[in-house]
């Protein structure tokens, strides 16, 4: 349907043309409209900058639009507040608004009501007086308090299945010559600014296995916390609120926090790293998950879709090469590689377009893409073939692709003329394989990295808190880390955990198979 043919109709032909158009126009701009205020879409289809917390009965009572939130600059940077935190419900302030998520304010609390039989008991005896410093006798020490531990027991020797323990734990005093009285102490990790409300020790009631088997229920298995009790209830008749789950997530996530610095190591050495980035909702405020993928680390961040986290991440340390998207925050660092696939992808839309015209452009870039293609899968079978003989055999292909380019930068059509554009600003990055046969030409490794979380984050429709923003991020990143380097990540975590409740330097990352 170019302007020539429709030049070449009769006026009754274009009325009638133009009834046909008005019918299809209106659907079209009726299927546009769809939210899911007004039809059977998901939540999850909305777009990242669109609010998801959006109250009826406030827009109904007030008549005003739906609430929009923008997603700030950075994390702490200014940005329009987010919706209000806590309100009250019109039939006793007879105003309307958003509750806040959680137990709300003068709320009866409730404390756990199952009582466990301990089958092992831990005496904790002070060592010294803390007075005069002699040695202390466990003769004569009285017990002060005490608390229970749930654990998965150490599996024997031909042992199938997993077995729970309850463990009292037990703190004595002790009474020194001097006349002094000493107790005996958990260790209590000190506040972190970076994990408000989450605290980090040995008196708790989850233990470290217990607690890395939750972790695994909660991020790898994609289980909510209604559904991981419901899995203890019926497997282990074991009762755990949805506070204690949450509570256990997040203090997995502050202890395995110091191995950030690690993982960020092994991304700056990598030879090939694949980037990539989705939309991340934390309490309705739209942000980003990014993802960057070496050999055997993988690492996640959850902040806003600008230059910063290049910055921090991919610092000067980084000479490897960067596989990514079009997306242009990339495209100040050296050594990039874009994935042809999205490439391939514009260049079908294109074919699909009702402009003839610009249909045909698309098929033109489509098949040189395709055919350039093939010539790099057949090169890295080829052995001993020199350094750019590939871009010297297909050197006509390329300059088809290129004249292609020139012709339409400034085409009518907005999706061709970007097309053309992205190639000509990106012409030496897109072209690097042709050079360089044994380089990737698509970015699936940060895709399929993302898609589990992905889905994810379409169940749970994100995270709720910062400190839950960060304890997501962090233990998948060990998590992948883990499964790249063929080790169990439930073990690892519930080690980790264990050595940081304790005070200890949390165990390495686990190593790199040998011959992998």
């Amino acid at each position: 349907m170019s302007d020539e043919w429709v030049s070449s109709l009769t006026p009754s032909q274009k009325e009638d043309l133009l009834v046909r158009a008005l019918a299809e126009l209106r659907k079209s701009r009726d299927r546009l409209n769809q939210t899911p205020n007004n039809s059977s879409r998901p939540p999850s289809s909305r777009a990242p900058w669109e609010s998801t917390r959006i109250e009826a009965g406030a827009v109904a009572c007030t008549g005003t639009a739906p609430m929009t939130v923008y997603a700030a600059a950075a994390k702490g940077a200014d940005a329009p507040s987010p919706l209000p935190a806590s309100t009250t419900s019109p039939g006793k302030s007879g105003k309307s608004g958003i509750r806040k998520a959680g137990k709300q304010v003068g709320a009866k609390g409730f404390g756990r009501t199952q009582k466990l039989a301990y089958t092992e008991q831990s005496d904790w005896h002070p060592d010294s007086c803390a007075g005069c410093g002699q040695p202390l006798s466990q003769d004569g020490a009285t017990a002060y308090t005490a608390w229970d531990a749930i654990d998965i027991a150490d599996k024997l020797a031909g042992q199938a299945g997993l077995l729970l323990r309850v463990t009292r734990h037990t703190l004595y005093t002790g009474s020194c010559s001097c006349g002094h009285v000493t107790r005996a102490t958990h260790h209590v990790a000190p506040d972190d600014p970076f994990w408000d409300k989450v605290a980090l020790g040995q008196w708790r009631l989850i233990g470290p296995r217990l607690a890395g088997a939750i972790v695994f229920l909660a991020l790898r298995m994609r289980l909510s916390r209604a559904r991981i009790r419901e899995f203890f209830i019926e497997l282990f008749d074991l009762q755990l609120s949805t506070g204690v789950l949450d509570e256990t997530i997040r203090e997995a996530g502050r202890a395995v926090a110091p191995l950030e610095d690690e993982m960020v190591l092994d991304i700056e050495q990598a030879v090939l790293l694949h980037a990539d980035e989705t939309p991340w909702k934390e309490s309705g405020q739209p942000f980003w998950l990014w993802v960057f993928v070496a050999s055997h680390t993988t690492v996640f961040f959850i902040c806003s879709r600008g230059l910063e986290i290049l910055s921090n991440v991919l610092t000067a340390k980084f000479a490897g090469n960067l596989m990514t998207d079009g997306y242009q925050a990339y495209r100040h660092l050296g050594r990039r590689l874009r994935c042809w696939a999205h490439l391939i992808r514009k260049c079908q839309g294109l074919i699909d377009s009702t402009d003839a015209r610009v249909a045909r452009a698309g098929k033109d870039m489509h098949e040189v893409l395709c055919r350039l293609m093939e010539a790099i899968y057949a090169a890295r079978c080829a052995q001993g073939q020199p350094v750019g003989a590939l871009a010297s055999i297909h050197a006509t292909d390329i300059a088809c692709l290129r004249t292609l380019c020139e012709r339409h930068r400034d085409h009518g059509n907005d999706k061709l003329r970007a097309l053309a554009r992205e190639f000509l600003l990106d012409w030496d990055v897109i072209l690097r394989q042709v050079s360089e046969p044994q380089l990737p030409l698509t970015n699936n490794a940060a895709e399929q990295a993302l898609r589990h979380w992905v889905i994810a984050r379409r169940i749970s429709m994100g995270t709720r808190s910062e400190a839950g923003t960060r304890a997501f991020a962090l233990l998948a990143s060990v998590i992948e880390t883990c499964r790249k380097r063929s080790a169990s990540s439930w073990t690892y975590i519930a080690d980790v955990i264990a050595a940081a409740r304790r005070g200890l330097a949390v165990p390495a990352l686990p190593a790199i198979p040998v011959g992998v």
